[in-house]
């Protein structure tokens, strides 16, 4: 239930806000999908779309004047509400037990701590988003080919000098294309291949590949120690690639 809509802005759009989290939650509702605990959502001043935070008592859904204005608003929304959602249920990808067990049979090198933030931070996109995808199963295939190339066309011309951020990029490549795979979205013969794939070679690696394939395949509810597993070999392919 969303229980205020704050403008932190000035510039407006509660009622768009509002309108939109309904849609959204009605579509997720016909598929058996009900948040329990309240929603406030913030339109707040923020360099990316919008993000959410939950607590046992609550969730807030944060969203950029910037997604407001735009045609993704709804997009974003449903993305949000699958991680509520997945923190209601307690998935392993959204679970704290998890991420303690995380802490301490994942290892990494320090200076792999941005990059593996990144690539973990995909893996709860990827669960977000297979739910987020049956409220778009019908009307949102083009839109989210669309966003998505367009992260995997942005990093062609981002890559730098320090591999582990460029290995971070790769890992939203492989994200992009992963996601994509997995939905039936996109093939092997599209063009986005090649982008990321010439990213890789500028870089110095050969990533994006294990990458998608990894995101793709992720199981839909691993236990615990699947789970874990599961980001271990993430670590592995991400830091066999710095040593490369």
């Amino acid at each position: 239930m969303l229980v205020a809509v704050i403008d932190r802005t000035g510039r407006g759009g509660t009622r768009k806000v509002k309108t939109a989290f309904e849609e959204v939650t009605e579509k997720y509702a016909s598929h058996g999908l009900s948040l329990r605990l309240p929603v406030t959502a913030e339109i707040a001043r923020m360099a990316i779309m919008g993000a959410s935070k939950s607590t046992s008592e609550r969730h807030t859904l944060f969203v950029s004047a910037r997604a407001v204005e735009s045609d993704l608003l709804d997009g974003l929304i449903a993305h949000e509400v699958g991680h509520m959602l997945r923190t209601e249920a307690g998935h392993s990808s959204h679970n704290a037990d998890v991420f303690g067990a995380l802490h301490h049979e994942v290892k990494i090198p320090r200076a792999a701590e941005g990059a593996f933030g990144q690539a973990f931070n995909h893996i709860q996109d990827i669960y977000a988003d297979d739910l987020a995808f049956l409220v778009f199963a019908s009307d949102g295939s083009d839109r989210a080919y669309e966003f998505f190339a367009a992260w995997v066309d942005g990093n062609t011309s981002a890559g730098g000098t320090n591999r582990w951020q460029n290995i971070g990029l790769a890992t939203t490549n492989g994200f992009a294309l992963g996601n994509l795979i997995r939905h039936r979205l996109i093939g092997p013969d599209d063009k986005l291949w090649d982008l990321a794939r010439s990213f890789d070679q500028k870089a110095g690696f050969s990533l994006v590949d294990d990458l998608a394939g990894f995101y793709a395949n992720l199981p839909s509810d691993p236990s615990r120690e699947a789970f874990v597993g599961e980001v271990k070999r993430l670590a592995q392919l991400m830091t066999l690639a710095a040593s490369s």
